[in-house]
């Protein structure tokens, strides 16, 4: 069978929690009747890893706390749908680069207890489907993933809770990408989870600097700055008519699977228009903090065009090592993936209208204007 072609099955992120962050969860938030089998073989599958998440902490994450993460990480950050998947998958081929898998981004507790591992990676293998809903993006166990659903695992911090209770994405952002209202212990374990988290990755996919891609990271900057001063960061950014098109068809698509409560889909649009602007003006007000040297920021269409000139511009913009070694496997991964080309969407002026006077500000600063496989219509 073509792995991108098998169909699959996915269960909210929280069969690797652990009961505190449950209760957290299911205690604080009201679930949709319709989704209760949903939850109750969550928490099925989540009863049987308990065993193997415990065996690890006992008697494996003291090792990895003592490692020392010896290179300064890369983040890449910017809004979801912006191509930071893509430049993700590019700059993994680089042998240096280790990264979240798939499966830890789902079980990172349960990484290196050989029977634990054994068996739920086999488990994800049958029921993960061979691509991701909404974008078409290949799915595997093995791949590079974003790490924030790992993130929430322990500590009840995680911006993706939202894929579960889709209501309170307002709420999750000020908790767990401002951490406001948060107590400096959880926001202690969090970062002590994130560097767990990092330092198994490097075990894990054998590389020698963690490479990130995590969108709500685009409104942590100064959380992670705390926690690794010389840390590189590549901003990704897009047109912002793209990013909406691409935002309100992945979230739509990807929710059904996840959710366990109900959202109406003009509240969910409404709050698409708002963690755009509040993401990118939180990022704004904090990249002034990275250090000269450490940040660059790209275009997704200078991606498209040109790929290894925009990867070696990467590598020079923040002085990261090793893009000799890199170019020979990313050429070779370009190759594989070839081209592609654009939809062609149609759009109500009205649309337009609003996501100019909505997020115009980015609009401006990057001198976007309406792409030339939009076509504005009333019919649409």
């Amino acid at each position: 069978m073509n792995k991108t072609k098998k169909k699959g099955f996915l269960l909210p992120p929280a069969v690797g929690y652990s009961f505190k962050v449950l209760y957290f969860l299911f205690g604080h938030h009201r679930i949709s009747l319709k989704y209760l089998p949903r939850l109750i073989l969550t928490l099925i599958v989540n009863l049987i890893n308990f065993p193997f998440r415990w065996a690890e902490k006992v008697f494996i994450d003291k090792r990895f706390k003592a490692v020392e993460i010896k290179n300064d990480p890369v983040f890449i950050i910017g809004h979801w749908r912006s191509g930071t998947t893509h430049l993700h998958n590019i700059l993994c081929q680089d042998p240096q680069m280790a990264y979240t898998s798939t499966y830890q981004s789902v079980f990172p507790d349960t990484m290196f207890i050989r029977v634990g591992r054994f068996l739920f990676e086999g488990f994800a293998r049958l029921l993960i489907p061979g691509t991701r809903k909404g974008d078409n993006v290949t799915l595997g166990m093995e791949l590079p993933q974003e790490e924030e659903f790992a993130l929430g695992a322990k500590t009840p911090l995680s911006f993706y809770y939202f894929w579960m209770f889709p209501k309170k994405i307002e709420q999750f952002y000020q908790r767990c990408i401002r951490f406001e209202n948060t107590g400096r212990d959880h926001r202690e374990s969090w970062k002590q989870d994130y560097q767990l988290l990092i330092k198994k990755a490097l075990k894990n996919t054998g590389g020698e600097r963690f490479l990130s891609k995590n969108p709500p990271n685009t409104g942590r900057v100064e959380q992670l700055l705390s926690m690794f001063p010389n840390a590189r960061f590549v901003h990704i950014h897009r047109n912002p008519i793209e990013v909406y098109l691409s935002t309100h068809n992945f979230f739509h698509k990807m929710l059904p699977h996840l959710q366990l409560q109900k959202i109406d889909d003009k509240d969910l649009d409404d709050h698409i228009f708002e963690l755009y602007k509040t993401l990118m003006h939180d990022y704004a007000l904090q990249k002034e903090r990275i250090p000269k040297g450490q940040l660059i920021e790209i275009s997704f269409g200078e991606l498209e065009r040109d790929p290894l000139s925009c990867i070696q511009k990467v590598y020079q913009g923040i002085n990261l090592p090793g893009f000799e070694a890199a170019q020979e496997p990313i050429i070779s991964y370009l190759k594989k993936m070839g081209s592609y080309k654009k939809n062609r969407h149609v759009m109500t002026p009205g649309l337009i209208e609003k996501i100019s006077a909505e997020w115009g500000f980015a609009m401006e600063k990057w001198q976007y204007k309406v792409p030339d496989h939009i076509e504005i219509s009333n019919d649409a």
